[in-house]
């Protein structure tokens, strides 16, 4: 626990001629980031579930779905391992280093995607998205770039922009891959490895070059274990936020990955109408977060409005399985507002109190912890929707008033105004 209160403090901003080139490049990357997370969305179904069996969908004579969730699973599982990693390396090696090289290998990790499914080689493919997604997890430096340019860009408005690019990724993602399947399953691959390309020439051109923050060089092994996210998930004052964290996105992603199924099962949605209400959420959400969140975001005091945000998304969420018609659709839509009001004043916050331990570390542990979450609920939403998928709603709401009452504990435990 020493060596975690004797973590490198983040790079000083000062060594940035450009930052707000510097924050649309970070943006952009993480866009990129999670659109290749996304991207496979609306490729593999139809080629596991939809098509004739082939080497691919029929890998050993397993079940298509069975081998279908394999390969979407390998990806967010990559990311959960890397996000804990590398934005913990990129505090002690340098943002420029890390981020480089962990682009570097995405673009090799697209290439060989693209180069599987063209010769229909699952073991191959699902590799290719696990080692993806490790790279992948480099979204957490790209956060902590963002946060790192505070004060001459404000930390809200930097983490907003950020947040905004994130919400326009899973809108980018799927229509990548929708409109360019035509041309072949691969193509949607090379696309986002060639993307990769003015990314890394962007970073090497406006990014200087880091100094290592120790003097030592030890073997990148011995480093990796020494500066990780995964020590401070038993960090004593950082409890309620890991808790607060881990319990608000199982919430959200219940949210998230059956609000399809809740709109099939009770409103008769099909794919197309889903996609329309899905893309409509994001509109709102990267809207509030872009233009709501960076402009006015800083005027509150994080922690409390953070709470306050939590609570309205708890209401929408209580009431919409309740709903049915214009007014079900319309409270889906308006849970769009809170979500990323949640989002940039908790991060506001944990940046501004907890920075000093590497805001790298930090960044890499919220996304691990979202992740986390991710995989809970997948698992025990799946399980509850068996008997109704409603539940499976009202326990995201659940959890989210649960982590509420985390931050309300951080907010006592502070007993000081906040950001």
């Amino acid at each position: 626990m020493t060596q975690l209160l004797a973590s490198p403090a983040s790079p000083p901003v000062q060594r940035y001629r450009h930052p707000r080139a510097v924050l649309v490049v970070m943006c952009l990357i993480a866009l990129i980031s999670v659109a290749g997370l996304s991207l496979p969305y609306p490729i593999l179904a139809p080629l596991f579930a939809g098509s004739e069996l082939n080497a691919l969908n029929h890998w050993q004579g397993f079940e298509p779905t069975l081998l279908l969730g394999i390969a979407l699973a390998a990806n967010p599982l990559g990311i959960l391992l890397g996000s804990a990693v590398l934005g913990a390396l990129s505090d002690v090696l340098g943002r420029r280093r890390v981020l480089s090289a962990s682009l570097a290998m995405a673009l090799l990790g697209y290439l060989l995607s693209a180069w599987a499914l063209y010769q229909q080689n699952y073991p191959l493919f699902v590799l290719s998205r696990l080692f993806t997604g490790l790279c992948e997890g480099a979204v957490s430096i790209c956060r902590a770039f963002a946060a790192d340019l505070h004060p001459v860009i404000d930390r809200s408005v930097s983490i907003s922009w950020m947040n905004s690019a994130l919400y326009a990724a899973w809108l980018v993602g799927p229509l990548l891959g929708g409109l360019t399947m035509h041309l072949g399953a691969h193509v949607p691959f090379l696309i986002a490895a060639l993307i990769m390309l003015p990314c890394l020439v962007l970073l090497w051109w406006l990014i200087p070059v880091d100094e290592a923050h120790t003097a030592a060089t030890p073997s990148l092994w011995a480093t990796m274990r020494a500066h990780n996210s995964f020590q401070m998930l038993g960090f004593k004052p950082l409890r309620y936020l890991v808790l607060a964290q881990l319990i608000y996105t199982t919430g959200l992603n219940a949210f998230y990955e059956f609000y399809p199924l809740f709109l099939v099962q009770y409103e008769q949605f099909d794919g197309a109408a889903i996609g329309y209400i899905t893309a409509l959420l994001c509109l709102v959400m990267t809207s509030i977060s872009a233009l709501v969140m960076a402009r006015w975001g800083q005027r509150f005091s994080a922690l409390p409005a953070a709470i306050v945000a939590a609570l309205l998304f708890v209401l929408l969420l209580s009431l919409l399985p309740l709903q049915s018609g214009l007014w079900c659709w319309l409270l889906l839509v308006l849970c769009g507002l809170p979500i990323p009001m949640v989002s940039s004043w908790f991060q506001v916050y944990c940046t501004a109190t907890f920075g000093s331990l590497g805001m790298g570390r930090i960044m890499g542990l919220l996304t691990f912890l979202m992740c986390s979450g991710n995989f809970v609920i997948a698992l025990l939403g799946a399980y509850i929707a068996q008997w109704d998928v409603r539940w499976t709603l009202w326990f995201g709401a659940l959890c989210i008033l649960l982590s509420v009452g985390c931050l309300y504990a951080e907010y006592r435990q502070r007993r000081a105004p906040l950001v």
